[in-house]
């Protein structure tokens, strides 16, 4: 589409941000500019360092091509879900949006609901791993791929997929789960994902729950500095 803010021509690209694009390609990063486009109001420093290395994206990029992941480069203004759900908003007829239950806007949920993650870049595979598995089963096999790799926090995944879709209006995670790190006050783990029009859903299951395929994990690359 020509009018979304990934054609657009006026937005500044940092010798990095150009660096990291001629080894990833263009459809798989989402700059500072963009991401301060696509989040409007939101207070960005004038630049960010990437914190990966050229060997770290060459990598991923590799996996891409050979392996079928989707390692994207994403910057994140580290907005909690909450600031998210006040900017994006409820309504479906204005896309994007959050899907719209409030179980999660209840005091007892609001420490994780009201956690800000770090800004700046994340480099996340958003080809979701390790379906039909329980969540603990899921760490186990996080570890084994090596100290480098976690589990992304849920709130930079939101960020991260609704900015890809303001830019592009590419729709990540449009059928399954992102199973997230975060304890909702039940003791379950929260989900995020199913991004349709319905909206980006918010919710949290049973760690012990094999998910049936629905709940995957974005694997994050660790930074290297």
């Amino acid at each position: 589409m020509d009018d979304t803010i990934a054609n657009r021509t006026d937005l500044p690209v940092s010798d990095e941000e150009a660096k990291a694009v001629s080894v990833l390609g263009k459809g798989k990063i989402i700059t500072l500019a963009q991401a301060t486009a696509a989040w409007p109001g939101v207070e960005v420093p004038v630049t960010v360092p990437i914190r990966y290395s050229v060997e770290t994206l060459q990598e991923c990029a590799c996996e891409n091509r050979e392996n079928g992941t989707d390692w994207r480069l994403v910057y994140v203004h580290g907005l909690s879900l909450r600031e998210q759900r006040d900017q994006i908003g409820t309504n479906r007829n204005h896309q994007p949006c959050f899907y719209n239950n409030d179980w999660w806007l209840q005091e007892k949920e609001g420490e994780w609901a009201n956690f800000k993650p770090e800004a700046g870049y994340y480099l996340i595979d958003f080809n979701g791993r390790f379906g039909s598995t329980a969540w603990k089963k899921q760490e186990k096999k996080i570890a084994e791929l090596g100290h480098q790799f976690e589990r992304a926090h849920e709130t930079v995944v939101a960020e991260a997929i609704l900015s890809v879709f303001k830019t592009t209006r590419e729709r990540l995670l449009e059928s399954w789960y992102h199973w997230g790190k975060s304890l909702a006050s039940v003791g379950r783990r929260v989900v995020v994902g199913c991004f349709d029009r319905d909206g980006l859903s918010v919710y949290s299951c049973h760690p012990d729950w094999d998910g049936r395929g629905y709940l995957r994990v974005c694997l994050l690359r660790k930074f290297n500095a």
